[in-house]
């Protein structure tokens, strides 16, 4: 199952929140993992709405190797990131506040990968599996 949303608005970012939340729910993940994806989600749309102007996001149901989970991929339609590799250089410092919600996202998801092509956009991808919690609350 995929699903996509146009982000080009703040109240853009609402829509695909709860879209978001209530297909996680639906495929069974936790309260708290619901919380993570969700969070990840608000965080790369909003930096489309404040970085890049427009842009989409596809989320989709993942199996893959006896598991499975949820797979958001991010993509905008603006200038792209400058310096990505500095960006995400400094998101490992704990004194830096750029690239933060990157850093955060990288840290609510079980893989995070990003591309960005100057004058073309960036593509940002993010998968969470189904793990221990999970399973817990389904029992």
């Amino acid at each position: 199952m995929k699903q996509s949303f146009p982000i080009k608005y703040e109240w853009d970012i609402v829509t695909i929140r709860k879209e978001v939340r209530k297909l996680a729910k639906e495929h069974g993940f936790s309260e708290l993992n619901q919380a993570r994806i969700v969070q990840s989600v608000s965080e790369l749309a909003s930096n489309v709405v404040h970085h890049a102007e427009e842009g989409r996001v596809q989320v989709e149901l993942i199996e893959e190797e006896n598991r499975s989970g949820i797979r958001i991929i991010v993509r905008d339609f603006g200038p792209g990131i400058d310096d990505l590799d500095q960006i995400l250089r400094l998101s490992e410092s704990p004194a830096s506040v750029e690239g933060y919600g990157l850093k955060q996202v990288r840290e609510l998801m079980d893989d995070f990968s990003i591309r960005a092509v100057e004058g073309k956009g960036t593509y940002v991808s993010v998968s969470k599996w189904k793990d221990e919690s999970d399973h817990l609350k389904c029992e």
